[in-house]
């Protein structure tokens, strides 16, 4: 859809987003799982809220409903995919909350949404953190995360991996001010090739992200997607993207995730790809290295693929490591704690014939007085410990560098 007209009025741009606020706080109030969002390059915030909390996770995305997919890292019992379906919508090019077409025996409930609803707009004293859990407390030192780094280099220099990557936590605090839907709108005003998204699961908290990485997208002219993201560099304002340079290690990282997806072709035998790149490519603060990889799906006969490629592709080398399996295996034994959703995949599926996935990077979990945010870095055999807790300092910044502002 197309909203950049709409959003280019200032007062239609407020009144929308003061709507997104009193749908944020009822979902959080009623505990109804909803996601807010916006694609890279486009303008236009859509919403989707569910009006219960059961969760049916389509077996196939191609054939399954409008709605938002949330998958973890790794399932586990405390963590699993989540679906959450479409069954009110509000999207900045309407500016108002619909009932989802279809849904009409989910009246009474959507009566009672907009009866919360209604309540919440007019009161001022109502405040989400209240309803929000603070977090577990964790300790997380340099130290550990550089002896995790020389780890995965001794494993990797041994013969069993070809790349390892680890990740670490951090907790911040938050300003009083602070507002989850503002933090979003600013985030999409700072990162326009970022997928912007706000996610609310009940007994699985609040996610704030802006990811640059897609996992995988179909759209409506049956033209699949995925690319290879990988390399780090901090840049400057004003940085152009022709002085980029790349050092060798750089560059292998790259081209270990690419190999990654052509290998995933390969287990399905299909050899008719289009390959694009690599190139350098900005992402807020940073720069990385993508390759697109692009499928008719129609000329190929393979109207499944996305669903299939889902399945292998995740967690990708460049969240993970390879060989993917012993690398989670690791990762698992090593790093000491559940990523939970960071690092898993999340976006709309079937939204106007599209689906788009992506790696959930750049993300924080949001408590009532602080966040805790995610960054992983990719280990090689080249890798040097220091600059790797470096490369999470500045991942952080992705976030912190528009939430602190």
């Amino acid at each position: 859809m197309e909203s950049s007209k709409q959003l280019s009025s200032p007062t239609l741009a407020s009144a929308f987003i003061e709507k997104l606020e009193s749908l944020f706080n009822t979902g959080i109030k009623m505990d109804l799982p909803f996601a807010i969002w916006r694609n890279p390059q486009e303008t236009a915030i859509h919403s989707a809220l569910q009006l219960d909390r059961e969760s049916k996770v389509p077996a196939e995305i191609e054939n399954a409903a409008t709605g938002f997919m949330v998958s973890p890292f790794e399932i586990s019992e405390g963590h699993g995919a989540q679906f959450i379906k479409s069954d009110v919508l509000l999207d900045s090019d309407l500016n108002e909350i619909l009932l989802s077409p279809g849904l009409k025996d989910n009246t009474g409930k959507f009566e009672k949404f907009l009866q919360s609803f209604s309540a919440i707009q007019n009161d001022n004293k109502f405040n989400y953190r209240d309803f929000l859990e603070a977090p577990t407390p964790f300790r997380s030192s340099k130290e550990a995360f550089i002896s995790l780094v020389q780890k995965c280099k001794t494993s990797i220099s041994e013969g069993y991996y070809q790349k390892i990557v680890p990740s670490r936590r951090e907790k911040f605090r938050l300003d009083r001010n602070f507002h989850p839907v503002k933090e979003l709108v600013k985030l999409c005003e700072a990162y326009e090739n970022a997928f912007v998204s706000l996610v609310y699961l009940p007994n699985q908290g609040l996610w704030l992200g802006a990811t640059p990485e897609l996992l995988i997208s179909v759209d409506e002219d049956h033209i699949f997607k995925t690319i290879s993201l990988a390399g780090t560099q901090e840049i400057s304002p004003g940085f152009e993207l022709s002085q980029a340079s790349w050092t060798q290690k750089e560059i292998e990282e790259q081209a270990l995730v690419s190999r990654y997806i052509v290998n995933c072709f390969k287990k399905i035998r299909l050899r008719e790809f289009e390959e694009y790149g690599p190139k350098t490519v900005k992402a807020g603060n940073l720069i990385h290295l993508k390759t697109i990889f692009s499928v008719n799906m129609q000329e190929v006969n393979f109207p499944q693929l996305g669903s299939v490629m889902l399945d292998l592709l995740h967690p990708t080398s460049a969240v993970c490591g390879m060989p993917m399996l012993p690398a989670a295996k690791f990762l698992q034994e090593n790093e000491s704690y559940d990523r939970e959703y960071y690092s898993g995949y999340l976006g709309p599926v079937n939204y106007d014939g599209q689906t788009s996935l992506y790696v959930n990077l750049r993300c924080a979990k949001i408590f009532k007085s602080s966040m805790i945010l995610f960054a992983g870095a990719g280990v090689t055999e080249d890798s040097d410990p220091e600059k790797e807790w470096n490369e999470t300092e500045i991942k952080f910044q992705t976030l912190l560098n528009v939430i602190q502002a």
